[in-house]
């Protein structure tokens, strides 16, 4: 039976399972969701689906919110997504060497590249690739809430092939400035941070001066430099200045609304390391001076343009159109140390431009005894990867794609069905640079899913899911080439199937009156075919399909709050292999984070986070020890008096001083202590 037929068949049966659940008679009682007490440790989960809490979504989901963000204090998102099971670094402790790996896909080569990872800012997508660069360049003080929804669960609304998962990333509100019975707020904030060496100061502004009208304005200004490892050596030099601006408007006229919004981040970098995976590198072989160091610029822009429609008298249409459009740009000059030049092939510059048009419309289909939502969409994109420095190792080329799909969401008394299918085409076509006789080459993506969630009682839950999922191949892919090896003109589509079961818990009052539960654990397993992976080392490297490999694991979140204490644990495990039983070279450590945090008083919040994580065999035959780092955190918030609205963080990473390098890193090691310090001030 071929590929499309059996997707046709699981299609129907999930269509079948929705509309058994439509029409299973509702017994006569009321609905105990109506009785479930509220729960602080539940969060709100906002990109995977309609919102709904976090114990409620049948797939493996974390959230860091506000309150954890201000704990962590990130220097660079990936300070952030190391708290997250399941999600590992795959660049450097540099801002700009951030790359990322979810269940084992993937970056896994010199480039930081986030294929199968779908990257969200304000629901817009970003992405970057280019040698010995990182991928994603974002301001952590504009974010006020970072998703991660792991498995390809989410490719139904946010783009195909997400075979590793969604990171979602949500920016600052002017509600989240703007006090109750307030028109007008904002926040001034000063940072520091010792390793990377960043001064911080931003600025944040509200108004809303009616209930239909509200806009937001932020600055943030961030002086990057040297990253050094536990023995005091510098690992990798950022050296800039990165002016960060965050601009947002929306206006309500009745059953409509339209909002704007603007980001934009421009680093200007001095004698920057080129590397800002691995650094200089200095004698990686006889002769080598390094990769050198340059003035690099780093533009990173997201645009876009909203329209939305949901009358209140017809409950079938709740209706969003966007407009967006995306850049993020590096422009490599040669520096002022003519002992550390940069090769020519590397100078230059190089965008990825994306304009997309998403239409969406969310209906209400709920009847008497259960709640249906069913969201559909369009979306069509043109991406243009350009560079003014032809390379064969960094093709230039167009990818134009449009897809259409369907996400309906049934409850029924205990029962949540999510069934969802997304079809996407896309076309790539390689520029003149190329220099090899590259072809236009067409995909196209057919991605049914089902998942499914049902409450054992007021606090058990079970849920199981099945998704198949296409990688259409990138530009770099399809076109990388080199003096010795030209483009694979035989390389095709991963695909892949996924299966997820786990159970979920919430609950109060286990061992004290007025405690609160929370626990969350997923399998999965990923059966994925025509893999694509980097083969071959140097001029000779290349991207090829492996037949078939596996990947399985799991995943553990749990918190606990008893009055002023709040304990948390979240445990990740993965293992793959292809199917001659070689170790893929993409997998991460598998790892344990434990976290305490103390309410000491109505002002203090003191708080202690360990990460301990066990070796990794690699697949070239080396070992990457395991490694246990220990991070300190407090902060000082009066709630009352003169000094009211005054936020002092402070924290120390990795407070040991230990020295390590996470499996799922190029090299190493990951950087020493740094110790933390910021005071910011609402008004």
């Amino acid at each position: 039976m071929s590929r499309h037929r059996i997707r046709g068949a699981f299609l129907a049966g999930t269509t079948c399972l929705t509309a058994l659940s439509l029409t299973l008679p509702l017994q006569a009682q009321e609905r105990a969701e109506a009785a479930r007490p509220a729960y602080v440790l539940d969060q709100i989960v906002l990109r995977a689906g309609k919102p709904k809490v976090a114990s409620e979504v049948p797939q493996s989901v974390s959230v860091v919110d506000g309150q954890q963000l201000a704990d962590i204090e990130p220097v660079h998102i990936g300070e952030v997504l190391a708290t997250v099971p399941g999600v590992a670094g795959v660049g450097s402790g540099s801002f700009f060497g951030q790359g990322f790996n979810i269940r084992g896909f993937g970056s896994s080569g010199a480039a930081a590249s986030e294929s199968g990872i779908v990257q969200l800012i304000d629901g817009e997508e970003k992405y970057f690739e280019s040698y010995r660069q990182g991928a994603l360049f974002v301001e952590p003080d504009f974010l006020r809430q970072v998703e991660v929804l792991r498995g390809p669960g989410s490719s139904t609304l946010y783009g195909s092939g997400a075979l590793g998962g969604v990171i979602a990333m949500e920016t600052i509100e002017a509600g989240d400035l703007i006090a109750e019975g307030q028109s007008f707020g904002g926040k001034a904030k000063l940072g520091y941070a010792s390793n990377p060496d960043t001064a911080l100061g931003s600025v944040a502004l509200g108004w809303r001066p009616a209930e239909d009208f509200e806009a937001l304005a932020a600055f943030a200004w961030r002086k990057l430099g040297d990253t050094k490892d536990a023995e005091g050596n510098t690992s990798i030099r950022s050296n800039s200045r990165t002016p960060n601006l965050l601009l947002k408007a929306r206006k309500t006229f009745g059953d409509h609304h339209v909002a704007f919004s603007y980001q934009h981040l421009e680093a200007k970098g001095e004698n920057q390391d080129f590397n800002q995976l691995e650094g200089a590198q200095v004698g990686l072989f006889p002769g080598f001076s390094g990769w050198g160091v340059g003035d690099i610029t780093t533009r990173d822009q997201t645009a876009r343009l909203i329209w939305g429609w949901n009358p209140d008298d017809n409950r079938y249409v709740d209706v969003t159109a966007t407009l967006s459009y995306t850049n993020t740009m590096k422009d490599v000059r040669q520096g002022d140390d003519p002992d550390e030049p940069i090769m020519p092939s590397l100078l230059g510059r190089r965008d990825y431009r994306l304009w997309k048009f998403k239409l969406a419309n969310v209906a209400d289909l709920s009847g008497a005894g259960h709640d249906h939502a069913l969201t559909t969409g369009f979306e069509l994109l043109k991406q243009d990867r350009s560079s003014s420095v032809p390379s064969a190792s960094h093709p230039e080329g167009f990818t134009r794609a449009w897809g259409v799909y369907a996400l309906s969401e049934v409850t029924w008394d205990r029962l949540r069905v999510n069934s969802g299918l997304r079809y996407e085409r896309q076309r790539t076509e390689p520029k003149d640079t190329v220099g090899f006789a590259a072809e236009e080459r067409s995909f196209e993506a057919v991605e049914p899913q089902v998942a499914a969630i049902y409450r054992l009682d007021g606090q058990w839950s079970v849920f199981g899911s099945v998704a198949f999922v296409n990688r259409m191949p990138t530009v770099d892919e399809l076109y990388d080439g080199s003096m010795a090896t030209a483009p694979n003109p035989n390389l095709k589509d991963e695909k892949g199937k996924n299966l997820e079961a786990g159970i979920s818990y919430r609950g109060n009052g286990l061992f004290a009156e007025g405690d609160e539960a929370v626990m969350k654990l997923t399998l999965f397993r990923n059966h994925i075919t025509d893999m694509i992976a980097r083969s071959g080392a140097g001029p000779a490297a290349h991207f090829t399909n492996i037949d078939r490999a596996y990947l399985r694991g799991g995943e553990l979140e749990a918190s606990y709050t008893r009055d002023a204490w709040e304990f948390g644990a979240a445990v990740s495990v993965v293992e793959g292999e292809d199917q001659d039983g070689t170790v893929l070279d993409t997998l991460p450590n598998d790892r344990v984070t434990l976290q305490a945090i103390w309410q000491a008083g109505d002002a203090w919040r003191l708080g202690l986070r360990s990460t301990l994580a066990r070796g990794r065999d690699k697949a070239d035959g080396t070992h990457r020890a395991g490694y246990g780092v220990h991070d300190v955190f407090a902060t000082w918030a009066p709630q009352s008096g003169a000094a009211a609205g005054i936020e002092v963080h402070m924290g120390i990473d990795n407070i040991a001083d230990r020295d390590y390098t996470p499996a799922s890193w190029l090299s190493g090691p990951a950087p020493g202590r740094n110790v933390k310090l910021s005071v910011s001030r609402s008004f």
